[in-house]
């Protein structure tokens, strides 16, 4: 085989395991919106049925967003104001950019990864409830790390293919070296 098979071969592996890690990436990114949204759709069903849903700060259902990966959700009233909700940041109520809200209110729906000031991400589910949006979230903190530790696998993958695609290629020249 000649140096551009070799070649051809490096680059087709390299291919491969990049595309392989966008695609667990994206994969997991997006299942991390999956707890934030069932909890968007429950919590908005329970204001649409005229329940309550606030949760008091030393309720047990309340999330210390510094400190806990679990989800969480806070209800927006029409001024953008935290009203009620279980997500609770230095003591109050989480407070997400207003833009955040606004295309809520203009979409029905809206997801984004929303960073705080103190650098902590959370994937977020938003949803138009009457006047309100309830916003769900949970810490992308453990999906980061999975995601982290399957790109090293990934890479692994990768340099052993590289590997065998260099033994290949020194195999192949010394195989097909006119003999002396």
């Amino acid at each position: 085989m000649r140096i551009v098979g070799w070649m051809a071969a490096a680059v087709l592996a390299t291919g491969l395991c990049a595309g392989l890690y966008l695609v667990v990436q994206q994969s997991e990114r997006q299942g991390a919106d999956d707890a934030p949204a069932r909890l968007v759709s429950q919590v908005a069903a329970q204001l649409a049925q005229g329940g309550a849903v606030d949760v008091a700060a030393d309720d047990p259902r309340t999330v210390d967003m510094a400190a806990s990966d679990a989800p969480f959700f806070v209800v927006y009233d029409s001024a953008d104001r935290p009203v009620a909700g279980s997500g609770r940041l230095n003591g109050a109520l989480a407070v997400i950019p207003s833009g955040v809200l606004a295309e809520a209110r203009r979409t029905g729906a809206d997801h984004v990864t929303w960073q705080t000031s103190d650098g902590r991400r959370f994937a977020t589910v938003e949803r138009r409830a009457g006047d309100d949006v309830v916003l769900g979230a949970q810490s992308l903190a453990p999906t980061e790390d999975r995601i982290d530790r399957l790109g090293l696998l990934i890479l692994v993958t990768w340099l052993c293919l590289l590997a065998v695609v260099v033994v290949g290629f020194v195999v192949d020249r010394a195989v097909s070296r006119p003999a002396r």
